[in-house]
């Protein structure tokens, strides 16, 4: 008997995620706040609906479970934590869109050589494709016009934070998938992970800093922004708990493709609601690169869909 087709609500809670995802890394971008405030709310906010959430998904743990999904989450806290530094660096329009590409790239290539995907059918030539695509992505929003504002950023930074951020935020995925710890039993564990690293992140900063300096003001619960970006985190944990729910009902292969329509709202977001200027020509640019990592996501998602089928 034959699997149920996917219904029109279930592709819309496939594609929540990642509408939530685009408009939650904009809303960082938009608040004056310090990376030290954007950080530690946005995980704050995860964690308490993390532990919210859990009691509701009827999970059983074991020690081996928890262990791991606190590691995966520490890995998820360092890509966060060098991602939302690199907004402030590179700005989220620019931001997104690479590592967006970085992530799928990286994930293919594990896939290939950790589980040996992409060995049936045209898979493989599939999947080489979609990694060309997206590498090309990377390479056109990256690019930046002489005499541009793009060439006044501090772009050797931002490449480090780049690829710190993409290893980080491709490891915390690989992880869970090695071992086989994913869905609702990483929820919570997985958020104390990542919410220990960044607090013991700028609480190690904060002790290397000078007396006085702003980085050992204790953060401040009601201050408007940390209230704020506690809220976004929330956002981000429900759209990790749709997202979940979307590839179940649609398939990883349509899931996985969906997830990436975000860079369709914070790139375009990013230029005209934050300001993060562009010449025609790094609109042009940005515009290929952004049509090059979607196209690139959707042969990803393909090769997959092969890959499972042979």
């Amino acid at each position: 008997m034959s699997a149920t087709a996917p219904t029109a609500l279930d592709y819309f809670l496939a594609v929540l995620p990642s509408i939530l995802f685009g408009l939650q890394t904009t809303f960082i971008g938009k608040i004056q706040a310090s990376d030290r405030q954007r950080i530690l709310g946005v995980v704050s906010g995860g964690l308490l609906t993390a532990a919210a959430i859990t009691p509701f998904l009827h999970v059983n743990w074991n020690l081996r479970d928890i262990a791991v999904a606190v590691i995966s989450g520490l890995f998820l806290g360092w890509g966060l934590c060098e991602q939302l530094t690199c907004f402030a660096v590179l700005g989220v329009s620019r931001t997104i869109p690479i590592t967006t590409g970085g992530q799928l790239g990286l994930m293919s290539l594990a896939g290939i050589l950790l589980f040996g995907e992409w060995r049936n059918g045209l898979s493989l030539p599939v999947g080489v494709l979609s990694i060309i695509l997206l590498s090309a992505g990377i390479w056109l929003v990256s690019r930046t016009e002489a005499g541009s504002q793009a060439s006044d950023l501090d772009w050797g930074r931002g490449t480090r934070l780049l690829i710190t951020s993409t290893i980080g935020l491709v490891a915390y995925v690989l992880i869970g998938r090695w071992f086989g710890v994913e869905g609702a039993a990483i929820l919570l564990p997985q958020a104390i992970g990542y919410t220990s690293y960044c607090f013991g992140y700028f609480g190690l900063r904060a002790l290397r800093s000078p007396v006085g300096s702003t980085a050992r003001e204790p953060l401040k619960i009601r201050n408007f922004n940390t209230l704020t970006l506690m809220s976004v985190g929330i956002i981000w944990c429900i759209a990790v708990v749709l997202l979940q729910v979307g590839s179940a009902r649609v398939g990883v292969a349509s899931g996985f493709t969906l997830t990436q329509l975000g860079i369709l709202i914070s790139t375009p977001l990013g230029i005209w609601w934050l300001g993060e200027t562009r010449t025609k020509r790094e609109l042009l640019w940005t515009a290929g690169g952004v049509v090059c990592v979607l196209i690139g996501a959707v042969l990803a998602g393909v090769a997959k869909g092969i890959d499972a089928a042979g």
